[in-house]
């Protein structure tokens, strides 16, 4: 028998000592054709698609699996570089023995870039970096959240490889990659997955209410004694968020 949960935006299978993971991703009028808003190479795009499905997974402890591309494009020369994008991306950041598959459109010509990414990864439940916090544990902000042109000119915000190293870290018992809904919704996310308030800390520092982008920061949540070592973690920004408490 098996379970099957929507955590956040996670799909997780539970399976006997075992569970799978499910993220996806979505991109459009990001690219080089005609109509695209933002211009950039079907490369960047393949890789920013992939990193956002995978650091979904990567964060609450799934290691992935399975990747399937989805690209309302010609697969000449559009899907080819934006599969170069999505291989290059893991081999890169050392994900191997990753099954892939997709389709592309070749009945009509389209004149933008769309792609969605279905991302598959596996646990041992008890791995599972979900519902792991608890009152008096801290939460920090790792990375700074850009979107847009901002993504391809700061180097303040986290790659896949950053995620990787928040999947292997065992001081961080959960993770929330921020994407377009902000760093305030994921926190009020945090809150009720977690049944805790947070004792906020952080004044103007940063716009919660902005747009993460293509994950480019993260919120982690652990133990006070060990914030020295998720500071040193990634040559990324760290903020302190605030501490959970119980609700009165």
């Amino acid at each position: 028998m098996y379970m099957i949960e929507k955590y956040r935006d996670v799909l997780i299978i539970h399976e006997c000592d075992v569970a799978y993971a499910v993220s996806c991703d979505s991109t459009g009028a990001i690219g080089e054709k005609e109509n695209d808003v933002l211009k950039v190479d079907a490369e960047v795009v393949g890789r920013a698609a992939i990193k956002v499905a995978l650091s979904e997974l990567l964060c609450i402890g799934a290691w992935p699996i399975v990747i399937s591309d989805t690209l309302a494009n010609e697969m000449n020369p559009t899907g080819i570089k934006i599969i170069d994008g999505i291989k290059k991306e893991m081999m890169e950041n050392e994900i191997y023995d990753v099954a892939l598959t997709g389709s592309t459109e070749e009945n009509f010509p389209s004149t933008m870039t769309g792609i969605g990414v279905t991302a598959i990864g596996k646990a041992a439940k008890e791995d599972l970096k979900v519902r792991k916090a608890m009152a008096g544990m801290k939460v920090g902000l790792i990375g700074y959240p850009r979107v847009g042109q901002e993504v391809l000119r700061f180097h303040d915000i986290l790659s896949l490889k950053d995620y990787v190293k928040i999947f292997r870290c065992s001081e961080i018992v959960e993770a929330i990659p921020i994407g377009s809904k902000g760093i305030k919704y994921e926190l009020d996310v945090l809150k009720f997955t977690s049944g805790l308030n947070l004792l906020r800390e952080y004044d103007n520092e940063i716009d919660d209410e902005k747009s993460g982008g293509p994950s480019t920061c993260c919120i982690v949540v652990y133990n006070r004694e060990d914030r020295l070592k998720i500071e040193k973690l990634v040559d990324k920004p760290f903020i302190d968020l605030g501490r959970l408490i119980r609700g009165e």
